[in-house]
């Protein structure tokens, strides 16, 4: 048997919130989507507007994430490998780092963990209770009856560009969903 590394052996025995893809149809959820973020570049930008101008891929997966969050830290490698294994097929991905100070995130993932995924930076760079309802991250939380604290993870998946019909998943995907779903729809 190998040697377990002591991030193997943290992730073993981390306690995951592994949720289910389930689906919510609701056409005011692609409004929810249509929010205010900051690129990478510092250019404030709607987080929809550029696929809208250029067509949405054949599968969009948008994970909410924060740089606090250890299932965030578990997950994030792994969605990092499916996005190079399956962006040139039809898949892309875009994380959206909520409640996160954006040079603890640098740390923390891109340069800790390697994470090379387009990202932007969503409405609070802070955890703040009274400021947090406000955040699209909540209301579209809210509709889809994640009763989680922070709600992190929180991965939509969107198909042909189809905001009506939105795959969902509160918490991390189950280990092999997201290749199942990809593999189902991508093949």
């Amino acid at each position: 048997m190998a040697d377990l590394t002591s991030a193997e052996i943290a992730h073993e025995s981390h306690p995951h919130e592994y949720g289910e893809i389930q689906t919510l149809r609701d056409e005011s959820l692609g409004a929810c989507l249509d929010f205010e973020v900051e690129t990478v570049n510092s250019r404030n930008e709607s987080l929809l507007s550029g696929l809208q101008k250029n067509g949405f891929p054949d599968v969009l997966l948008i994970s909410f994430m924060s740089e606090w969050c250890p299932n965030c830290h578990y997950e994030a490698p792994l969605l990092n490998a499916l996005y190079n294994a399956w962006r040139g097929r039809g898949f892309e991905a875009l994380l959206v780092v909520e409640y996160s100070d954006r040079a603890a995130w640098e740390d923390r993932f891109v340069n800790s963990l390697g994470i090379a995924l387009p990202t932007v930076f969503g409405q609070l760079s802070e955890k703040d209770e009274v400021r947090k309802p406000s955040t699209a991250h909540h209301r579209i939380r809210t509709m889809m009856d994640d009763s989680r604290n922070w709600g992190l993870p929180l991965h939509l998946l969107i198909v042909g560009g189809e905001l009506g019909a939105i795959h969902y998943v509160t918490g991390e995907f189950h280990p092999g969903a997201l290749e199942d779903f990809l593999a189902r729809r991508l093949a």
